[in-house]
């Protein structure tokens, strides 16, 4: 014959109210005996410890673990970022882009300048110069140094 335990019992062995042993039953989680305010003892705390791993399962045990790392370490990597951000330690990608193509473009203008400015020199040497200036800025433009 199967031991028989007490509602009350049973409360306090699962660490539940009334109402939660009430929800338990009526799920079939826990097994009521023939006698009102019963319960078999060995099939109920089998079925709460099953229903618990279930509800552990459910919150993804392990691998839910390490997903909150991640997200955690996540979350910490992206308040230090917007915190070196705010303190001008980081700039927008944009902003450098701009910076330096305006810079650039003022580089290539003052050297493509050098030429006009040398009217001292014969005019087939200013064409040559202007060519040279031209040609060195084509060069370092597509990576060659």
């Amino acid at each position: 014959m199967d031991e028989t335990i007490s509602s009350a019992k049973l409360q306090r062995l699962l660490n539940i109210n009334s109402a939660a042993l009430s929800t338990l039953a009526a799920e079939g989680v826990v097994v009521r005996a023939e006698k009102r305010g019963t319960y078999v003892l060995e099939p109920s705390v089998r079925g709460y410890i099953a229903r618990l791993q279930v509800a552990a399962r459910g919150r993804g045990g392990e691998d839910a673990a390490t997903a909150r790392a991640r997200l955690g370490a996540a979350q910490a990597t992206l308040a230090e970022v917007k915190a070196r951000q705010l303190s001008g330690e980081l700039v927008e990608v944009a902003e450098v882009e701009a910076k330096w193509s305006a810079t650039c473009r003022a580089i290539r203008s003052r050297v493509l300048a050098v030429a006009d400015r040398m009217r001292d020199l014969p005019a087939r040497q200013q064409v040559k110069l202007a060519r040279e200036l031209r040609e060195a800025l084509t060069e370092l433009s597509n990576g060659k140094a």
